[in-house]
């Protein structure tokens, strides 16, 4: 199978430099890396798991899941219109996961990265943050002064 990525991006564009190469989402999609208790959301096409961050790290939110496809698409350029199905499952698991956090009544954030060096890992991911976080001055609740 052939990704727009591959075929439009140079080869630094496609350069995936993850702090841990050992960390994939594979691991979490076979059990190696999954915890019972890290599982937020599953169905048949994605899987959405807490990402324990420790908090001292610039990136730790309070509330930090990560949902996945179960199949392997390495960036959201390569979501197509055949990826209807994958798509529609993505957004219905934000929306599961929002529910049954109770994120609906606190708000949060949905971030995903595109490509290096934003992207870490060669595989669609969407965060879901909500929350105390590192930074409250970035990337948090609106101030109260902003009207």
């Amino acid at each position: 199978m052939s990704f727009l990525t591959h075929v439009i991006c140079d080869e630094a564009q496609r350069r995936y430099e993850k702090p841990d190469p050992e960390h994939t989402f594979r691991g979490r999609l076979d059990g190696t890396r999954q915890k019972a208790d890290e599982v937020v959301y599953e169905d048949d096409l994605v899987f959405a798991f807490k990402h324990n961050v420790d908090p001292a790290l610039d990136h730790w939110w309070e509330t930090h899941v990560v949902i996945i496809p179960k199949r392997w698409i390495p960036t959201l350029l390569d979501i197509g219109v055949g990826d209807m199905r994958v798509w529609t499952a993505l957004i219905a698991g934000i929306q599961k996961v929002a529910l049954k956090l109770g994120l609906h009544k606190t708000g949060f954030i949905v971030r995903s990265s595109v490509l290096p060096p934003y992207q870490h890992t060669e595989h669609v991911h969407i965060h879901i943050l909500s929350g105390e976080h590192r930074h409250p001055h970035t990337d948090g609740p609106l101030s109260e002064h902003i009207s």
